[in-house]
């Protein structure tokens, strides 16, 4: 949710780390989730680099790195969401 992304946000540029425009951020509706497209852990030590879409439902996502803080990434939300050989069988 967006909460998160902000703080993730905020820690990784307090660490210098890869990180997202806060005003980007600030101008995304509050009620959206943030997919991870791609990650790569320990890109940096206690963060996990993460590919993530932003945008609007309907429209395009725009995919954005961020390097998102363990204590955050361990206890993200999970939404499965199948693919098409799960629907087939």
């Amino acid at each position: 949710m967006k909460g998160e992304l902000q703080e993730a946000n905020r820690q990784a540029i307090k660490a210098g780390g890869r990180a997202i425009e806060p005003d980007y951020i600030d101008g995304l509706a509050a009620n959206l989730r943030f997919p991870i497209f791609f990650e790569l852990p320990w890109e940096r030590h206690g963060f996990v680099r993460c590919q993530i879409g932003t945008g609007v439902p309907g429209e395009e996502y725009i995919p954005l790195f961020i390097d998102v803080p363990l204590a955050i990434y361990d206890h993200l939300s999970v939404i499965h969401i199948p693919v098409e050989e799960e629907v087939q069988s």
